[in-house]
Formats: structure tokens, C-alpha cells, sequence
């Protein structure tokens, strides 16, 4: 399943209020700041991912990745080779 920065804001915020906390209160018991607390809830994309699992630990809250095999399917694009002949010696 994808889902956007909002709308996992937005079961953070569902997850929060169902357990009667504050965004401060929340924020508090995971030792972020009430700023990262209120960006994380509106969707900041630019949020730190140890503030999102530290929001999602305290919430009981699982992260979870499914289809890895697709991933690793994916083809990597080649990196070009490295030209040597044009660097200086301290250099390589």
C-alpha cells in the first residue's frame, strides 16, 4: 500500500487522539520537540524517520515493508566506469 506524508500524518494524529494524548504530551513521551510533533501530523515530508519511529514505538504503532522481492527485482542503472587517465596522481 502507498500512502502520502499526509495521510500517515493523519493516522498518527487517529492513533494519538484514540489514546487521549496531546500532540505536547505525545512529543514529550517520544523525546522530539512539539514543532517535529506538529509537522509530523501535517505531513511534512522533510520529518526525520528516527522521529517517526520514535512517535510510532510510543503509539504501538508497526513499520512495515512488504514486497521486497520487487525491489530487489528492480533493475540499477550501471555506473559509467571511472576515467583515470585525466586525474592527477594525488588523486587516485
Amino acid at each position: 500500500m502507498n500512502f502520502s506524508p499526509t495521510q500517515l500524518g493523519e493516522r498518527i494524529k487517529t492513533a494519538r487522539e484514540a489514546r487521549g494524548l496531546s500532540q505536547k504530551q505525545l512529543a514529550d513521551l517520544a523525546g522530539i520537540g512539539k514543532t517535529a510533533m506538529f509537522d509530523l501530523e501535517h505531513g511534512n515530508p522533510g520529518v526525520r524517520l528516527n522521529t517517526l519511529m520514535a512517535v510510532m514505538d510510543v503509539l504501538g504503532m508497526t513499520f512495515r515493508i512488504d514486497d521486497v522481492e520487487a525491489v530487489s527485482a528492480t533493475p540499477q542503472a550501471e555506473t559509467p566506469p571511472l576515467l583515470t587517465d585525466d586525474l592527477p596522481d594525488y588523486l587516485l
